[in-house]
């Protein structure tokens, strides 16, 4: 009896003894990604938000996934490692039609240039840098280098090269 209380109160102290964990906030910036370094601890999440009105926040070990699904004007959507608090946020009409996917059967390239060539002058047009997520079977035929045809016209040709893949 006396061993068995002895026990009781070792493991009551031992429990007791351990640190309180505090909660950690991500700023998550509203076009859809965490902002880097941006993680606050020991506010509670109304004072957080009330410092950063510009960002959503959501719990530091909260799981993020992958997701794909249609916005709001019918276009395919891909996130990578996303909370699905964030994707509520987001998209609060339409977070239900989006489905977890492994983030490997997508891929986002963060830079790719399309540049305008003139099939009559045989020069370029202005550049411009895009941001864009491909499905699985064109992220298996692209890679750093790799220069498309994007479409034509009667008077121009516009291609597309694959500068930056996100890992």
């Amino acid at each position: 009896m006396k061993t068995t209380i002895l026990i009781l109160i070792v493991l009551f102290a031992i429990n007791c003894s351990k640190p309180v964990q505090e909660e950690c906030w991500q700023a998550f910036d509203p076009m859809g990604y965490d902002v880097p370094g941006l993680i606050i601890c020991g506010k509670d999440i109304a004072e957080v938000e009330a410092e950063y009105p510009q960002y959503y926040f959501y719990s530091s070990v909260e799981p993020k996934s992958c997701w794909k699904g249609l916005n709001s004007s019918g276009s395919q959507v891909y996130l990578r490692f996303v909370p699905l608090s964030m994707l509520e946020k987001i998209f609060p009409d339409t977070y239900q039609d989006f489905q977890k996917v492994d983030c490997s059967s997508f891929c986002t390239w963060t830079k790719i240039v399309e540049k305008h060539k003139s099939k009559i002058t045989g020069e370029f047009g202005p550049t411009r840098l895009y941001v864009e997520s491909f499905n699985a079977d064109s992220c298996s035929k692209l890679f750093v280098g790799r220069i498309v045809v994007h479409r034509e016209t009667t008077d121009s040709l516009i291609t597309r090269e694959f500068l930056e893949r996100q890992l």
